[in-house]
């Protein structure tokens, strides 16, 4: 024990009080400095700030089982503890000067249930005693319960479910009211996988390019449900003119509490996002040649990943194809932020490695560990713990692997420990009729790196 943590009598500490409150919410290590260990949780030396702060974004994000909401926790000079789920994110800096304060902003703080982000300046003495027992005064902000009229029964209703829903373990509880409701649900990118895409009830993923949500029926619904959404992952302005109801994933069991008894019918003559764009995906799904299209070659991953394997990339034009095309067998099998950082996809496959999972990095050239000086370092920090780390930069000047090759590349990636980077010649370039449908891509996505 460090003798920061724990006084001299080894009666508990401001420290040991944290460290145990940190792991109620899910925080599995901290990243920093080596001298900023905290009894009780395991301590992952790094010293560069920028690579801590990264790491501890992309360790909440990711989440725990099934991606069940975690917090990532970095802890550097200051002492100021950075807590995160989003890759980028940033917060004000709020001082705390005693362990009560200290418990009362952690009681209900941002990025467990949605992506956020929390910045403690920690004014105290971490090795201070403290008397037992010691709670928090505030209380979790509550949420009301929203239950829909029998009277909405005719209206036409879509669902707009974002990774909260992913985030408080609430699949089961969408799926019930959608199918109650006969509602499709169009997700964000941070919740595919909460309908299977053989799913009638699944509208496709939205918020990728300008027309997405339009063409999964928000604007010709009478009313939208919006559960668990990350507001960088909806367009500015998109819900403006519509009639709204947000809806906490926690109460979505609720919500058809006096809901007229119906059979668990089909959504009929619904627009769809999948539908829409299918004539365009489903010519890049099928071609096989060289060079592939960014379809097959996000196929031939998601076939290749076992399953609680990852895929991980950024907020890009490589992670929009992943976006748009990586079939999701598993809740938590694609990591695609809302927010951007250099370095994001590696620090995610470092994280996941670290947490015994089979992780694979996609990446496009401005975020190869050949130019990015970030990405170069997160490669060191595998390296020097020993974790197994993958690496696929998509580019146009890659070489030219057929279906075949690309296949057994993966697969032999993937069979061997190690850090591995392989460069694959992959054709990014969007096509027109993908333009023409669904609009321009989002920022970031059309390669515009800041979208914090």
């Amino acid at each position: 024990m460090s003798p920061q943590e724990v006084a001299h009598d080894g009666a508990a500490t401001v420290g040991s009080v944290l460290a145990r409150r940190l792991a109620e919410l899910g925080v599995r290590r901290i990243w920093g400095p080596r001298e900023s260990a905290l009894t009780g949780l395991d301590h992952i030396p790094v010293d560069d700030v920028d690579l801590a702060v990264l790491l501890a974004d992309v360790d909440g994000r990711l989440g725990g089982a099934a991606g069940i909401g975690r917090l990532g926790a970095a802890l550097l000079a200051g002492p100021i503890l950075h807590l995160s789920s989003a890759p980028g994110g940033r917060a004000p800096l709020q001082t705390v000067g005693s362990a009560e304060e200290l418990l009362d902003a952690l009681v209900d703080p941002p990025g467990l249930r949605r992506p956020g982000t929390l910045a403690l300046h920690l004014d105290l003495d971490l090795a201070a005693p403290v008397a037992e027992p010691i709670a928090a005064s505030a209380e979790p902000e509550r949420t009301p319960v929203v239950t829909l009229d029998p009277s909405l029964a005719g209206l036409r209703i879509v669902v707009l479910a974002g990774p909260g829903v992913v985030r408080s373990n609430s699949m089961s509880a969408l799926r019930g009211a959608s199918r109650q409701l006969g509602a499709p649900v169009i997700s964000t990118w941070g919740a595919r996988g909460v309908e299977s895409f053989q799913s009638a009830f699944d509208a496709g993923v939205g918020g990728l390019q300008a027309r997405d949500l339009e063409l999964g029926g928000i604007t010709s619904a009478d009313v939208v449900l919006t559960t668990g959404l990350d507001p960088d992952e909806v367009p500015d302005g998109v819900l403006d003119s519509l009639v709204v109801q947000d809806v906490a994933p926690t109460q979505l069991a609720a919500l058809c509490r006096n809901w007229p008894s119906a059979p668990n019918t089909e959504p009929v003559d619904r627009p769809s996002i999948r539908t829409a764009l299918a004539p365009v995906l489903d010519a890049m799904f099928d071609d096989a040649a060289a060079p592939l299209s960014p379809a097959r070659a996000a196929l031939h991953l998601a076939g290749a990943l076992p399953e609680g394997g990852v895929a991980a990339s950024s907020r890009s034009p490589v992670g929009f194809w992943m976006a748009r095309t990586f079939p999701t067998r598993f809740v938590d099998a694609l990591s695609v932020p809302a927010t951007d950082a250099p370095g994001t996809a590696i620090a995610a496959a470092l994280v996941a490695a670290m947490d015994d999972r089979v992780a694979v990095a996609v990446v496009d050239e401005r975020d190869s560990p050949a130019i990015d000086s970030t990405s170069a370092a997160l490669i060191d920090l595998a390296r020097a713990f020993d974790c197994s780390v993958r690496v696929q930069v998509w580019s146009g000047d890659g070489p030219h692997l057929d279906a075949d090759a690309h296949v057994a590349q993966v697969r032999a990636a993937l069979r061997h420990p190690g850090v591995s980077v392989d460069v694959v010649g992959v054709r990014l370039d969007v096509p027109d009729a993908l333009i023409e449908t669904a609009g321009e891509l989002c920022p970031g996505f059309d390669g515009r790196r800041d979208t914090a």
